[in-house]
Parts: structure tokens; sequence; C-alpha cells
């Protein structure tokens, strides 16, 4: 897990864009899980963190409205790669999409906790800076989960070599 990320220096209401981006598509992602994967366990599990990213994403979402209401990008593919991995859209039709899509899933939550960690140190605003905060530790929570997962299910040799 020692994958080191680089960021560019944002302006605060492009890194809430972008941030809004991860979270939505962690959203959706998690959703995808929680309806097609086998197992009650884990459809409840990635329901549950489904909710979690989508109350992410209105939290940040208030934060942009609030601090930078006429703020509008469009997001570059270079903006969308600091805090998700792999394509968008996802399929999970067997268990090696299962398996591929757990492992976009857990890269992801890797990557959107760096860069909310990243951005705590950039960011002026204490109310933005906490919720950064927040946002990377439940990242880094959900990491572990999955990581967990991950194993139970036998879906990677090694973790550790995977993130």
């Amino acid at each position: 897990m020692a994958q080191a990320f680089s960021y560019p220096d944002l302006p605060v209401d492009q890194m809430l864009a972008i941030a809004v981006y991860g979270e939505q598509v962690a959203a959706y992602r998690y959703t995808v899980l929680a309806e097609r994967v086998p197992g009650k366990r884990d459809r409840r599990m990635f329901a549950e963190i489904a909710q979690e990213e989508q109350s992410h994403r209105e939290r940040i979402q208030r934060l942009l409205n609030r601090f930078h209401p006429d703020s509008s990008f469009y997001l570059s593919e270079e903006d969308k790669a600091l805090v998700v991995a792999g394509p968008r859209l996802v399929d999970v039709r067997d268990p090696e999409n299962y398996r591929q899509v757990v492992q976009l899933a857990l890269d992801t939550e890797y990557r959107v906790a760096c860069f909310y960690q990243a951005m705590v140190g950039k960011v002026a605003n204490t109310q933005v800076r906490k919720v950064f905060k927040e946002l990377a530790d439940e990242s880094f929570d959900h990491h572990a989960r999955l990581s967990a997962l991950v194993r139970q299910r036998g879906f990677l040799a090694s973790t550790a070599d995977e993130t």
C-alpha cells in the first residue's frame, strides 16, 4: 500500500469537484456490487458502503455549493484519475467480474483516501479541511473492510502487492 501519488496545486473548488466525482463513482460501483454479487453478507456490506458514499457526495456538494456557488469545472481524465481507478462503469456478471470490480473498489478507496489526506494540508478553509480529514479516515476504513473481504474470498494472493 506504499504507493505514492503526486498532486497538482488545485483551487479548493476544483478539489471539491473532484471529490464529488469520486464519491459519485464509488456510490455507483458499490450499488452495482450490492445488487449483483452472490451472498447476502457481501450485498449488505456493499449497500451500506454505497449509502455512505452517497452521503459523502452530498456532504461535499453542499460545501461546494456553499463556498463556491458559481464554480463550474470540466474534469479532465487526469483530475478523475486522482480519485478513481479504472473505468467509471462496471459490470458484475460472474466471479471474475466480481473479483475485478472489488479490486477497482479497493484501489479507488486507497486512491481517494490519499487524495483527501493530501488535500487536508492544502486547504485553508477549516470546514473543508475537517471534512477532508474525516473522509480520508472513512476511505481508509473502507479500504480495510474491502481488504478483509478480498482475503476472505481468496480474491488475491497478497493484497499488499496489489495496492
